[in-house]
């Protein structure tokens, strides 16, 4: 004869039965894992960052509405953390009322006075570990060769930034160092001096010379990005941008310093490299690419001109850089420099990006 179960009882039962399963569940989720593990492709772990393993061939491009991304991104639309610009700069002051003549003050901002102290050093904005010479241990993301094609894509995302007349030590309280209407005082004229010297070491430059803030300058990113698109599109052979600003610098007693060094006895303007990354949201998962390229660069530059470079500087913003994996952002001197300043600095940048081009991705 059977005894009756108890409803206390068999919810006892039902209990004991589910923590079995649970149980056994767990058990087979953590045996699976090796497998999971096993099947994910392999890539190079270092310092807490995430590089690219150095077999891995670069990606192939698509176009898609909002623009250029790898194939096999997660999402074909421009995020706003991309086209928005990011604040590279530091503002420039409102006008001081009844003041005219104000100073500029020359200071060395690459962290070292003596060039044999050279060294590879990072202003990190973001989350991520950033070892730059980790990154300079890495194999040159892009390998090519050099024709007549155009290679290199110059272009201004804030075209109308301007530098002070030669010779100049101070300036108008009213100054607003943009200079839309002459060209031969923005870094619109520093991009001719640019790409006429790379033509001259051999490498073929395509310059576009549109100043993308004039219609909206919240929205020159935005601009930029469809100029670099619409080059890319119609120039294949590129495979370098540089987007070529200049930096602006007050201190807290608001005064403009200008990043100054000398080399050979001239007077040059200090530049810095800005790398972006994906940390804003924008859709860039090779941002580690381009830092690869601007590591390589920092080295040449630190060889051939060793104060010419400030730190390079990593940011949370994307600066249209996922175009290419060979995308940099260059300031080029500061809204204190001279017009002359900034040309003996970008005819040095100019020789270390050409050696670095045919060394590295022609070599």
């Amino acid at each position: 004869m059977f005894r009756r179960v108890s409803f206390s009882s068999r919810q006892a039962v039902k209990k004991i039965a589910v923590l079995v399963f649970s149980a056994l569940l767990l058990a087979s989720v953590f045996a699976a894992v090796p497998y999971i593990v096993a099947a994910i492709p392999e890539f190079t772990a270092r310092d807490g960052d995430l590089l690219l393993g150095t077999g891995e061939a670069a990606p192939a491009f698509a176009l898609s509405p909002g623009g250029v991304y790898p194939r096999g991104s997660e999402t074909s639309a421009v995020s706003e953390a991309e086209i928005l610009p990011d604040d590279i700069e530091q503002p420039i002051p409102d006008p001081i009322p009844g003041e005219e003549g104000l100073p500029v003050f020359a200071k060395n901002l690459c962290w070292y006075d003596d060039p044999a102290e050279a060294a590879l050093n990072v202003i990190n904005r973001t989350k991520y570990t950033v070892t730059l010479s980790k990154y300079a241990a890495e194999k040159f993301p892009l390998r090519g060769r050099i024709t007549e094609d155009p290679l290199v894509l110059v272009v201004h995302t804030h075209g109308s930034e301007s530098y002070l007349q030669n010779g100049a030590e101070f300036y108008d309280a009213g100054e607003t160092f943009r200079s839309p209407g002459d060209d031969s005082v923005t870094v619109v004229h520093i991009g001719d001096v640019l790409c006429e010297r790379l033509e001259e070491l051999g490498i073929p430059v395509k310059h576009d010379r549109t100043m993308y803030d004039l219609k909206d300058f919240n929205k020159s990113y935005t601009y930029s990005r469809e100029g670099i698109v619409k080059a890319l599109e119609e120039n294949p052979s590129i495979k370098f941008v540089i987007d070529l600003h200049r930096d602006s610098i007050f201190n807290s007693s608001n005064e403009n310093i200008k990043p100054l060094t000398e080399i050979e006895g001239i007077k040059t303007a200090q530049l810095m490299i800005v790398v972006g990354t994906d940390e804003g949201g924008a859709v860039h998962p090779y941002w580690r690419r381009n830092l690869v390229v601007a590591t390589h660069l920092q080295t040449a530059l630190n060889e051939f001109f060793p104060t010419l470079a400030r730190p390079i500087n990593v940011r949370s913003g994307a600066f249209n850089q996922s175009l290419s994996d060979g995308s940099i952002l260059v300031e080029c001197g500061s809204c204190g420099n001279t017009v002359e300043e900034a040309e003996n600095a970008i005819l040095r940048f100019a020789e270390a990006y050409a050696f670095m081009l045919k060394e590295e991705y022609d070599g």
